[in-house]
């Protein structure tokens, strides 16, 4: 888990990313885009996914248990 917390910590597009996940539940990718001004939101969903801090179910992304307490332990960093 420590590998995916300094993962996110150092990619600020990530964290966004987890950070509004964490916040607001599940948002499809466009809403993601909006509400965090991230440009590329698509490529960084995919390796959130691949990591397994995200996972999709339709067109909706929302947290895994992994990527809540990844989430959650950064923010407590920050």
């Amino acid at each position: 888990m420590e590998e995916l917390i300094g993962f996110v910590a150092s990619n600020q597009k990530s964290g966004k990313v987890l950070a509004v996940l964490d916040s607001k539940g599940a948002m499809d990718s466009a809403t993601i885009a909006k509400t965090t001004r991230v440009v590329g939101v698509d490529k960084i969903l995919e390796e959130l996914v691949s990591k397994k801090l995200i996972g999709r179910s339709g067109e909706k992304y929302t947290l895994t248990d992994l990527g809540t307490q990844v989430s959650r332990k950064l923010r407590g960093v920050r």
